[in-house]
């Protein structure tokens, strides 16, 4: 696999805005900010990203709000700003792509001094976007491949483009048929020799697509509860829709619902040969930014098919119970099932500031995940202990 080197500088590094020193001369790193002339400078960003108890409820709702903005509206142009104003909140990997992204297209179609100004913003923000782990690698790739197709830098082009085949990139419809690809198509020997010769190496992209995907999960440690208070000093990495085949409440989902709900990766429970078992969480964030998290766990074999899944805390909808699940060592799961009371309607008042006052159980089931992966019910009698 080719090395993938750091994308060129776009603008001069500058120092970042620091605050005062303290008295043995180290910097007070609660001081450092990021202002809207700096957020394409690598070392500001990563500085500033660095920093603890940023805002980041408020970055995520901007993040939507220009998501929407961007894709539902078609307005890349109106979606900048509010772009730029989620990044300096609290820089994220997922904003500089989509950022990225946005400014490709005030790129297309002219060759003014500001459309060469967007591509090589959008350059940049890619490339802040890899250095702070936007995931799938492959999308990124291929994005910045269609960038230099588009700026007329085919040597760049094919290079990424190829780099994002080696690391995953499975669409070769898309490769095919893109617009932004079509300088490279008319270079047909050249297009066809090192298109045909990268995918050929990628013997199987429908394994290596779910390969990339469960990677991303890491081993729980067990027994694991998955109840209100599992997701406290925890950081969840957010899932792509690049993954939406492995997730059925990803796939089944309108493009216009999907800033109403953020999809997270939470660990592996359990993998064998034949399969295996992962946690995810769903959090309806249309509903209220502090609503409860909804867990699931799946069950996929060694191909990445899904077997099994179900709900194992949390819930989707408000009238239904509330569920506090359990997984052990041994492949036993327990789910209590609770009829829950906030102190105000969710459903009215959302749930910032809203406590949650009373949770009666109304019932307990009981599983095993049996050799073929699939969550098995158990009788009581049975049960875990």
């Amino acid at each position: 696999m080719r090395h993938i080197p750091l994308i060129a500088f776009i603008f001069a590094t500058t120092a970042c805005q620091h605050g005062a020193d303290n008295s043995t001369g180290s910097s007070n790193t609660t001081a450092y900010t990021l202002t809207e002339g700096y957020h394409l400078n690598e070392d500001s960003v990563l500085l500033f990203a660095s920093r603890k108890e940023l805002p980041e409820k408020e970055a995520d709702r901007l993040f939507r709000q220009a998501i929407d903005v961007y894709r539902n509206l078609k307005d890349p142009a109106s979606a900048l700003p509010i772009f730029r104003q989620a990044i300096l909140k609290a820089p994220r990997a997922a904003a500089f792509f989509e950022y990225g992204n946005a400014l490709s297209e005030m790129g297309d179609g002219s060759r003014s001094m500001q459309a060469k100004l967007s591509v090589e913003q959008a350059l940049q923000a890619y490339h802040i976007a890899d250095l702070l782990g936007y995931k799938p690698v492959s999308k990124l790739l291929y994005n910045t491949a269609c960038l230099y197709a588009k700026a007329g830098k085919e040597d760049s082009a094919f290079h990424y483009l190829v780099s994002a085949i080696e690391f995953g990139y499975t669409n070769t419809q898309q490769i095919y048929k893109d617009a932004d690809l079509a300088p490279l198509r008319e270079m047909r020997w050249r297009f066809d020799n090192e298109v045909t010769a990268a995918l050929s190496g990628a013997s199987d992209p429908d394994r290596l697509l779910w390969k990339l995907f469960s990677h991303e999960f890491q081993p729980l440690e067990l027994p694991v509860v998955f109840d209100t208070k599992f997701r406290e000093d925890k950081e969840f990495s957010f899932v792509t829709y690049d993954f939406e085949k492995f997730i059925p409440e990803m796939r089944n989902a309108k493009f216009s619902r999907d800033v109403g709900s953020e999809y997270y990766y939470v660990g592996s429970v359990q993998s064998t040969p034949q399969y295996t078992v992962l946690a995810y969480a769903v959090q309806d964030v249309m509903m209220d930014e502090s609503a409860p998290y909804c867990y699931y766990l799946a069950s996929f074999d060694a191909n990445g098919k899904l077997l099994d899944k179900m709900i194992i805390g949390g819930h989707r909808i408000l009238d239904e119970p509330f569920r506090v699940g359990k997984v052990t060592g041994n492949g036993d799961v327990e789910v209590r099932k609770f009829a829950v009371r906030y102190e105000k309607d969710p459903a009215q008042n959302g749930y910032a500031e809203n406590k949650m006052e009373e949770m009666n159980e109304v019932g307990v089931d009981y599983f095993t995940i049996s050799p073929e992966g699939r969550f098995t019910p158990k009788s009581v009698p049975l049960a875990m202990k």
